[in-house]
């Protein structure tokens, strides 16, 4: 706990306020609603490591709602975790289907579906524009690369990077882009 003081510039003294520190969570998820009765709408704002779980649940809240069909909104998603991408992925994808891969000076390394997702049989649209980067053009590229999805909007940023992170002998860790 800590305490502010205030000072009051045009009535006299101070006001003492106690301040609990506490978590604030970010959420990945700004929205979900049913736009009528077949078709549900998850805004996605950053891909950070909640948010496969996230969207799994706001996914399924709108399909036992009646979707049938679903629009995902990446407009101005900077991107974040590839982990997470990946895993979104997963859910909207048949089994064995190619998501990703990196690569490399010397290695490559491919992310493919690895079962049939919960969402798999939902028809997809997935809203993008200038400002969607990174794992937002991830998740657009796979879903259409792979017959899931019509694009809808603008052209996306172009910066679709991958960081790794690498331990060096003396433990300190280098960021690689």
């Amino acid at each position: 706990n800590i305490e502010l003081i205030i000072e009051r510039p045009f009535d006299i003294g101070e006001v003492n306020v106690p301040v609990t520190r506490g978590e604030i969570p970010i959420f990945s998820i700004d929205a979900q609603i049913m736009l009528n009765k077949e078709v549900g709408y998850i805004k996605i704002n950053r891909f950070s490591y909640q948010s496969h779980l996230e969207f799994k649940a706001a996914a399924t809240e709108l399909q036992r709602l009646g979707s049938k069909k679903l629009i995902i909104d990446v407009r101005d998603n900077p991107g974040g975790s590839l982990k997470s991408v990946v895993d979104i992925c997963d859910e909207l994808l048949e089994n064995g289907k190619n998501i990703v891969y990196t690569k490399g000076e010397n290695d490559r390394e491919t992310y493919n579906s690895r079962n049939d997702g919960d969402f798999k049989d939902m028809d997809l649209v997935v809203l993008t524009n200038q400002n969607s980067a990174s794992a937002s053009e991830i998740l657009a590229g796979a879903l259409q690369d792979n017959d899931k999805a019509v694009i809808v909007g603008r052209r996306t940023f172009g910066k679709g990077l991958v960081q790794a992170v690498l331990k060096l002998k003396d433990d300190s860790r280098i960021n690689l882009t």
